[in-house]
């Protein structure tokens, strides 16, 4: 007997274009898995369209789907105090789905596995895929295609909640090579690469570190598990060929780690002799001249360090794996190599003081880095080390589910120290700060990119020190 095929919609609900949008790369994935597994998709992309809601409608009566799979990539936008959560859209859209549709509500996406029980609860959804939907969503689909309810099974575990039910895998991938390549061309690559500068790409999974705010490891798991450098150049010399896709960022959350895996990487690319450019998220220890010779020869133009603190103190209390030393060290061999870095900082969590703040500014002063992106306050995130501090120091009650941003301030981080950062970003042109729209006027970045700048834009700003001209208007 043959399985009944479903007629699937893939909807990417994130609209968020600062600094710039990101390709819906979780929800072409979850094309590719339906297509693969005989159901006819379509897909739906909200971030550039004029009126999303009309859009749906249109969509929803057009495809008329069984399944609409919803893809969550963000649940707020991570700034403080300038701060936009877009719970009530994704609500919105579900309830628009039902007003529309009988179809089979699915949700998923990094944002929703942060807290998905809360998420299912208050969107009205039927299920939800927590964790990697390589494995639930094609089994998820399975189970509706037969008529079987969705129910555990040695594979994979069923748990209702509210109104839906939750459905995670026993087991993560162990090889990602067998995850196969996203759907990029169900979606808007072109409005993507021309807008957001880049397209993206993951190398690996997981992370073996515990920051105390980082709900990394909680989506993707503590170990770390990779494609083959092979199989990530295959795909971006592909989509070289095919598309004319130069720019690249690397969407791991640490693309050094292990080095031998991001060296491999360089090596082929280099290897193949492709005219790219890439960038991507790195850690400050990680790194030695080797691997910043192959990143220059394979056409890295920019580095983003999760660097999150420069004071010791800080670093030690924010359980980050490196030290001061280690920031000096990669940061003068960027230096020496010619690679654009940027220092990504968080002032105001546990134990932020005064002086606290003063070596970590007084350190980026010294480090030189070209650009330095600043944000105050920590979102607050079920799972991560926060919890506890946030619940010891009275900034959360026990029953708060957290759905909508809370971010911890540490006591200590009072009187102006958040206007102390802004003043002190504004005298500097390479300090962006989101929080204070410092340097983030969406109307100039997408002037860049009509001229033509591909990659990241802060690598456009160059380390200044105050009183000095920037590259580009302090407007940025």
């Amino acid at each position: 007997m043959s399985r009944r095929t479903l007629r699937v919609l893939l909807v990417s609900a994130n609209t968020e274009k600062l600094p710039d949008p990101i390709f819906p790369l979780g929800a072409a994935y979850m094309a590719a898995v339906a297509a693969r597994e005989g159901h006819t998709v379509d897909t739906l992309d909200l971030c550039f369209l004029d009126d999303p809601a009309q859009s749906t409608e249109a969509k929803l009566r057009g495809f008329e789907p069984d399944v609409v799979g919803i893809s969550l990539r963000n649940l707020d936008s991570s700034s403080y105090p300038e701060n936009t959560s877009y719970i009530d859209d994704y609500r919105a859209l579900v309830a628009a789905i039902r007003r529309h549709s009988s179809a089979f509500v699915v949700l998923g996406g990094a944002g929703f596995t942060v807290m998905p029980g809360t998420i299912l609860t208050a969107l009205g959804a039927d299920a939800g895929v927590v964790g990697e939907g390589e494995q639930a969503f094609p089994w998820l689909l399975g189970r509706l295609a037969d008529g079987l309810e969705l129910t555990s099974t040695p594979e994979m575990g069923c748990e209702p909640v509210g109104p839906g039910v939750l459905v995670t895998p026993v087991t993560r991938i162990r090889s990602l090579d067998v995850t196969g390549v996203p759907m990029r061309e169900r979606f808007d690559m072109r409005a993507y690469y021309e807008r957001g500068g880049s397209l993206n790409i993951q190398t690996k999974r997981g992370c073996m570190f515990e920051c105390v705010f980082c709900s990394y490891p909680l989506i993707e798991g503590s170990k770390v598990r990779m494609r083959s450098a092979e199989t990530v150049v295959d795909e971006i010399q592909q989509m070289r060929e095919e598309f004319g896709i130069r720019h690249w960022f690397f969407v791991d959350n640490i693309f050094n780690l292990p080095m031998r895996h991001a060296k491999s990487i360089c090596e082929e690319i280099v290897r193949r002799e492709l005219d790219v450019e890439w960038s991507g998220y790195l850690n400050p220890k990680f790194i030695d001249a080797e691997l910043c010779a192959l990143m220059q020869r394979s056409g890295c133009k920019a580095i983003e360090f999760g660097t999150d603190a420069g004071s010791p103190t800080m670093i030690e209390n924010l359980k980050k794996e490196f030290d001061v030393g280690d920031l000096k060290r990669t940061s003068r061999l960027c230096h020496e190599h010619g690679l654009n870095f940027c220092h990504s900082l968080i002032f105001g969590g546990p134990g932020e003081t005064h002086q606290t703040v003063t070596e970590t500014l007084a350190l980026m002063d010294e480090l030189e880095p070209t650009a330095v992106i600043a944000m105050t306050g920590i979102r607050i995130l079920p799972g991560t080390g926060m919890v506890d501090l946030a619940l010891r120091d009275g900034q959360i009650d026990a029953d708060d589910d957290l759905l909508y941003p809370r971010f911890y301030i540490a006591p200590t981080f009072e009187g102006d120290m958040i206007d102390r950062v802004e003043r002190h970003a504004r005298a500097r042109p390479n300090w962006i700060v989101p929080g204070k729209s410092v340097r983030t006027n969406v109307a100039v970045l997408q002037k860049l990119r009509e001229r033509r700048h591909k990659g990241q834009l802060w690598r456009l700003l160059g380390p200044t020190r105050p009183g000095k001209s920037p590259r580009t208007p302090a407007t940025l």
